[in-house]
């Protein structure tokens, strides 16, 4: 499936969304230096630094923490409780924003604002590639963009070819427990599941993160229990679980945690996520993790 894209303020179109600005026309040192961007979400800031846009980044939100270039960039809050006043501060000149993560209440606060917005929103592990392309030329850095979305592409067909034998296994991934909460089938983290030979026991459910209770989990009975959470959290969540021994993956030991940063976030680094669930879902098999890999289990 494509990437959904929507641009905002559509008085010109050269370049697809890349070259629409407020008012038909682009600011005049625009194609000179660069847009001054602002990023709306983590994984946008992830991939615009993939894309080599990094140094045009002039404002990142709030939860923005990878890389660590991005510690001394100016923040301008979180998409529902944005600063507007130091957002505009900063000049920009793009605003690139997650569709599905912006309410849509501050995407028409920041379309009468009069600026430059670029709304996007990854819905499938191929779309990554696709928007390190489009986020190069949105920067005006083609090159480094193209040998990333190349570098991204070709370990992803890798894994997608490594794994596509596997015996497959009936997964529950957990995102938090108070309430409990988790995936279903609308979200990449299925994707990622079904790559790695995982079947995600509630993918049929209609909402993207549906709220669910102990007792549909013992219902389906996984063979496995993935905790999105690390460190002293995953341990909390993990031992949540150990009085449910009726749980084939409880009885199996086969509760692990992963980080949610990387499993679940739409930027390159989500294949380092791949290969965490793909060798936990190897350890459930009985296979031992190839070399390199590392097994998590906070049980």
């Amino acid at each position: 499936m494509a990437i959904r894209r929507t641009c905002i303020l559509s008085l010109t179109l050269t370049l697809g969304c890349a070259a629409i600005c407020a008012g038909g026309t682009c600011p005049a040192d625009a194609a000179e230096t660069g847009p001054r961007i602002v990023s709306l979400s983590p994984h946008i800031t992830e991939l615009l630094f993939a894309a080599g846009a990094g140094d045009r980044i002039v404002g990142v939100d709030d939860s923005s923490d990878y890389p660590a270039e991005v510690a001394g960039i100016a923040r301008v809050g979180e998409p529902a409780a944005l600063d507007v006043e130091g957002l505009l501060k900063l000049k920009p000149t793009l605003i690139v924003l997650w569709d599905s993560g912006t309410p849509a209440r501050r995407k028409a606060e920041l379309a009468g604002l009069n600026l430059r917005l670029y709304v996007t929103d990854q819905r499938h592990l191929d779309d990554i590639g696709t928007t390190l392309l489009e986020f190069g030329r949105l920067a005006g850095t083609e090159t480094v963009a193209a040998a990333a979305a190349r570098r991204y592409r070709t370990e992803l067909a890798q894994l997608r070819t490594e794994y596509a034998a596997r015996p497959r296994l009936k997964v529950f991934y957990q995102v938090w427990d108070r309430p409990l909460y988790t995936l279903s089938g609308e979200h990449v983290v299925n994707e990622v599941l079904s790559l790695c030979g995982g079947d995600n026991v509630f993918a049929e459910l209609p909402t993207l993160a549906p709220a669910i209770d102990k007792e549909a989990v013992l219902a389906r009975n996984p063979d496995v229990i993935l905790i999105a959470a690390t460190g002293a959290e995953g341990v909390r969540q993990t031992l949540e679980w150990s009085r449910f021994s009726d749980l084939r993956a409880v009885r199996r030991n086969h509760v692990f945690t992963v980080d949610p940063s990387l499993v679940g976030r739409m930027a390159p680094r989500i294949l380092q996520g791949v290969r965490e669930v793909c060798g936990l879902l190897d350890v459930a098999r009985g296979k031992p993790p190839a070399e390199g890999e590392t097994r998590t289990n906070s049980r």
